[in-house]
């Protein structure tokens, strides 16, 4: 993989010693918060649309990346342009289920604008994108992730065909902090830990020993921040955990063995093999279901399809990130207890036994 290390005078008008300013899309989304809390050494400018962000050395500004111009007025938008030495753009809808058309709004579109921003304020762009943006899907099953998956793809053609020096980040599946857990939004998951919880999820049509790629992140922001601190103007960076992913099998027992420390009784799923659930058992068993507990089961469904691509191991570039000063990964499984245990103590799991206990 090729990147290129910026000279003191190639990002924007920023020589090498002076301090450099950097505009943050997505600032409260789940890598934005984290990044918040890694970036040093910098002045951060947050575009802010509707979460209300805060932090050290941390100015916002009302803008909408949906927007040319970001909604903003002439003169201000210039302004902005003039302070700004590189954009770091994670903001991004990453809801498999919009049918409204704010995927292309915000995810395209949206990134049409944050380049345009990045070109007239001569800064190099940071795009976030995702591991996951080649997704594709084998009959009904993932289908909803397609919609999503392309929305990147399209984004990840802007940048490069934008003129702007850029580095594009492809993180895979964002969990939370890899020590304390904490996260600003529970997603695909912690919605599978939940389906286990309840003891809703007798089987898994997956093969047991495909890789479940996440990364904590706090390591994705680490892993960011590097590269713009390092002033690195080109190249892509695969943010994954590769051959160090935890196989399926391992990651369930993971919550299985959580539930059942926070005193929650849960069977461990069966792993069936997918032609058979989905010839078989599936239409059998989906439709004997409550219909909330349909949907759980579908999310659940749709979220490995998407994610475990059929066995496949993630490209990682996380020894070229440490080579540049990131943190190495931590242990895996220690990472995904915390998370799901930050999860637990959010919706209420374990504080009764808690409080019989005290």
């Amino acid at each position: 993989m090729h990147v290129q290390i910026a000279g003191p005078h190639s990002i924007g008008r920023a020589p090498g010693t002076a301090r450099r300013t950097v505009l943050l899309t997505g600032a409260s989304g789940v890598v934005g918060r984290a990044l918040l809390q890694r970036l040093r050494d910098l002045d951060v400018i947050c575009l802010v649309h509707h979460s209300p962000v805060s932090g050290p050395d941390v100015t916002t500004v009302p803008g909408d990346i949906a927007k040319p111009m970001f909604g903003l007025a002439e003169q201000a938008y210039a302004e902005l342009a003039a302070k700004v030495d590189a954009v770091i753009h994670c903001a991004a809808i990453t809801d498999f289920n919009r049918t409204d058309g704010s995927l292309e709004a915000t995810n395209v579109a949206g990134t049409e604008h944050v380049a345009a921003f990045a070109a007239t304020a001569e800064a190099v762009l940071y795009h976030v994108s995702t591991a996951f943006v080649h997704t594709t899907v084998d009959g009904d099953r993932g289908r909803t992730a397609i919609g999503y998956a392309s929305s990147k793809l399209a984004a990840e053609q802007v940048v490069r065909s934008s003129g702007v020096p850029h580095v594009i980040l492809r993180p895979s599946v964002v969990i939370g902090d890899s020590v304390t857990g904490e996260t600003s939004a529970f997603q695909g998951l912690h919605q599978v830990a939940a389906g286990i919880f309840a003891d809703t999820v007798p089987m898994i049509p997956f093969d047991p020993s495909w890789p479940v790629d996440f990364i904590p992140a706090d390591v994705v922001a680490d892993s960011i921040a590097c590269v713009v601190e390092n002033r690195v103007s080109a190249g892509e960076f695969w943010i994954s955990a590769g051959d160090k992913a935890l196989r399926l099998d391992e990651s369930v027992a993971v919550a299985v063995e959580l539930a059942r420390d926070l005193g929650v009784s849960v069977d461990v799923p069966r792993f069936v093999p997918p032609d058979m659930f989905d010839r078989l058992i599936g239409p059998v068993f989906l439709d004997a279901l409550p219909d909330k507990i349909r949907r759980n089961v579908l999310r659940m469904l749709e979220f490995f399809t998407t994610y475990l691509q059929s066995g496949q191991t993630k490209p990682s570039s996380l020894d070229q990130l440490v080579a540049l000063g990131a943190r190495p990964l931590p242990d895996q499984r220690e990472s995904l207890r915390n998370s799901l245990q930050y999860w637990a103590a959010q919706t209420g799991y374990g504080q009764a036994e808690t409080e019989n206990a005290a």
